[in-house]
């Protein structure tokens, strides 16, 4: 039996908001003076009482985060930490989901908040000394370890 910790591993579509820490998520939120529902701060937002699931609990959780990255330093951050908790995870690929337009109004547009989190990812490849690349994918950056 192999090691599965030992395994090539490839991170497909993980959400640019969802891939946050909580501590970022903390950290991103008081900075911006968001006050977020208890649920994505203690314990697992994922597990939940039967009466509070469902697809509009999950969409408002997930609109109260993205309302947290302001800035481009937060996208750098919140980028870099993906990268870092993937690669950490043994993983050789990580396609990386960001929808520009959320962040786009507070970085001056669409392009440059593409070209920010592309930037964070080449950045993120030379931090690991990788074979790391980034190209945007429709609204996708994707970027992967190569070898």
């Amino acid at each position: 039996m192999r090691d599965v910790t030992l395994l090539p591993k490839a991170h497909l579509h993980l959400h640019f908001t969802g891939s946050m820490r909580v501590t970022t998520l903390a950290d991103l939120a008081q900075n911006a003076g968001v006050r977020l529902p208890r649920a994505l701060l203690h314990g697992d937002p994922l597990r939940l009482p039967a009466d509070e699931r469902g697809w509009f609990r999950f969409q408002r959780l997930y609109d109260a985060a993205r309302a947290c990255v302001r800035s481009e330093p937060a996208m750098r951050r919140i980028v870099a930490e993906a990268a870092a908790d993937d690669a950490a995870e043994g993983s050789a690929r990580l396609e990386i989901q960001v929808d520009p337009t959320s962040y786009a109004p507070f970085v001056g547009g669409i392009t440059p908040a593409l070209e920010i989190v592309l930037d964070a990812a080449s950045r993120a490849r030379v931090r690991a000394s990788s074979g790391w690349r980034g190209m945007p994918d429709g609204g996708r950056a994707t970027w992967s370890a190569s070898g």
